[in-house]
């Protein structure tokens, strides 16, 4: 058992050096066979489904909301904001892979070492932007890697029905093939749907439910399950706030509902929650207040598809609950402030 653990975080090594110090968009297809990326993918599936739907998380963690395939802007915001890793870390896995042993035990940091943030990703890993499939293999092998430090829930996007139309389908046909694509949705069934951070917070990909009365329910969900049309797991993924809606209205998405002050409020002082924390929607500062800073709503798709000047954010929340924003701004929007 031990010597396969050890051949497990080795192989996991391997994905993870490859993405974090060799990846260029020309070598895109040259790091990774077929099957190295199907195991790797069973081996997510596992853990994922080995966590409850509803996870319990505490604080310090960074919260980070749709990234949509932006390999690139994601590895520039973790540099920026933090990796869940360190660089002791990564000099010994170096080092391991080498399988130079001896001067593993003697590898010491240079200068000292920052503690490794953690994270929680609140889904949208694919589609639209060129490379998903990147965005989640990273994810996955820090999730395998570090299973304390990466926080994975599923979004709207992280589902057969859309992600077979919206991009994620077809860049896994061309680059690799349909097989490897039903691994990626396989382990995505087994996802969870939200989080609660220090019994307060609660954090999803879309938004709140009326059907929610309370959180046992989530135990009568059995995964791997797609996401269904109606519900509470519908709206989990799919729901966006309204500041003109009062309590609940069918949404303009056709799934779900838009919801308005009135149905937060009841729905966090039933549940006893101080905050929700959702992505899902664009907007143009990378975060944006609903509510009184009931809500807060990120986005972690910076310039999204090429096409929009909305900045990207990661939300840090504190050990002690203090809220600070990491703000991530295309090129174009600090150029035309530094003009003004």
């Amino acid at each position: 058992m031990v010597i396969e653990k050890e051949k497990v975080i080795r192989f996991v090594d391997r994905i993870l050096l490859k993405l974090m110090t060799r990846w260029q968009p020309a070598k895109s297809m040259t790091l990774f066979t077929a099957n190295e990326l199907a195991e790797l993918c069973l081996r997510a599936r596992e853990m994922m489904w080995n966590e409850p739907i509803c996870l319990k998380i505490k604080a310090p963690i960074t919260v980070v909301g749709d990234i949509h395939g932006q390999f690139e802007d994601l590895l520039a915001m973790l540099d920026s904001n933090g990796w869940p890793i360190t660089d002791l870390e990564i000099k010994e896995m170096k080092d391991a892979q080498k399988k130079n042993q001896s001067k593993k035990s003697k590898s010491k940091s240079m200068k000292p070492q920052k503690p490794p943030r953690n994270y929680l990703f609140l889904g949208d890993y694919v589609d639209r932007g060129p490379y998903s499939m990147e965005v989640v293999i990273l994810l996955i092998a820090l999730k395998i890697k570090f299973p304390d430090r990466i926080y994975l829930l599923r979004g709207n996007h992280e589902s057969r029905a859309v992600n077979s139309h919206y991009g994620f389908y077809r860049e896994l046909k061309q680059r690799y093939s349909v097989e490897l694509y039903e691994y990626f949705q396989n382990m995505f069934n087994c996802f969870p749907f939200t989080a609660i951070v220090n019994d307060t917070i609660m954090c999803m990909h879309g938004g709140i439910s009326s059907l929610l009365e309370h959180f046992d329910q989530f135990s009568a969900f059995k995964r791997p399950l797609e996401i269904p049309d109606v519900g509470v797991l519908a709206d989990l993924t799919w729901a966006d706030p309204d500041p003109v809606v009062a309590e609940y209205e069918p949404s303009p998405r056709g799934a779900s509902y838009v919801f308005g002050s009135k149905a937060l409020r009841t729905f966090q002082s039933r549940l006893g929650l101080q905050l929700i924390i959702r992505g899902h929607q664009v907007v143009d500062d990378g975060y944006e207040f609903f509510d009184e800073r009931r809500l807060v709503t990120i986005f972690s798709a910076p310039n999204y598809c090429g096409q929009q000047d909305n900045s990207a954010a990661m939300l840090n929340v504190s050990e002690d609950l203090v809220l600070g924003f990491f703000i991530f701004r295309p090129e174009s929007r600090d150029l035309e402030k530094k003009n003004k």
